[in-house]
């Protein structure tokens, strides 16, 4: 591959990634995404470089460029995708297998699913919350999705964490399955201590048309506290039994008015 040497601009970019030594903060963030942006030859040199040096910060950098090269976000498929292959599985430092969790996501790499699947497990609640997030939602757009994917976001909906059980709720609820076992943690985390996780579940639930989620969603209607996803899944359900607590409603709930006509008008 011929490589044209950096512009000034790149080289201020890696230069103030270096000095600021923080992988979390906003501003690595702006020279990361500006890099990504550039996307040259030259950057992808870099990346790759800096995979393999021993310094963890550098490593977790270089694959965060990587995750997402040019505007398509997909430049250099076979450098990148092979780089992030040879990382999986031997990477230990974990800011560095966070990056890696967003490169096999935003890559797509389907033979990385394995390797998300037994993270889920993993002591840090970062990694287990980058894993929900990560793995593919098993349903049409996925149709390949590996039954495997499917009990870790159902394991994960249980998780301590309740970033982790939000997230692994989102996809599940999501996802084209449908299964005792997926109504039966759907219907377990409608009544999570977590306020969006009981949303997405009451969503879930909504989809699948679970009659045992309609009494616990008048419930949340009536409370003091009502997310435009509770009044989602009423309008998913189009059931009278949710109208009352919806009419009432209207004396008080401006977050979406359209959302909440709609779902009293589905529900008559």
């Amino acid at each position: 591959m011929e490589c044209n040497p950096p512009s000034e601009l790149e080289q201020q970019h890696w230069s103030a990634i270096e000095s600021l030594r923080d992988v979390e903060s906003d501003a690595t963030w702006d020279h990361v995404i500006a890099l990504r942006k550039v996307g040259t030859s030259s950057v992808l040199e870099r990346s790759l470089a800096w995979c393999t040096d021993p310094d963890p910060y550098r490593r977790s950098i270089g694959v965060s460029v990587l995750a997402q090269l040019g505007d398509d976000g997909n430049r250099y498929p076979e450098e990148a995708t092979s780089m992030i292959r040879s990382m999986i599985g031997t990477e230990s430092d974990h800011e560095v297998i966070t990056s890696l969790i967003s490169a096999v996501h935003f890559r797509g790499l389907s033979e990385g699913v394995p390797w998300l699947t037994s993270l889920a497990l993993h002591p840090s609640e970062n990694i287990r919350w980058r894993v929900a997030w990560a793995l593919p939602i098993p349903n049409t757009l996925h149709p390949g999705t590996d039954r495997s994917t499917l009990d870790t976001l159902l394991r994960l909906c249980a998780d301590p964490e309740p970033r982790v059980r939000d997230w692994a709720t989102f996809s599940l609820s999501l996802t084209d399955e449908d299964s005792p076992q997926i109504r039966e943690a759907l219907l377990t985390r409608l009544n999570d201590s977590d306020f969006d996780t009981r949303s997405e579940a009451a969503v879930g639930l909504a989809n699948r048309k679970e009659e045992r989620g309609i009494e616990p969603l008048v419930g949340y209607l009536k409370s003091d506290r009502v997310g435009e996803l509770f009044v989602e899944a009423a309008e998913m359900y189009a059931d009278p039994r949710l109208k009352p607590a919806l009419v009432a409603l209207q004396k008080w709930w401006d977050i979406n008015p359209d959302l909440l006509a709609r779902a009293i008008a589905a529900c008559s």
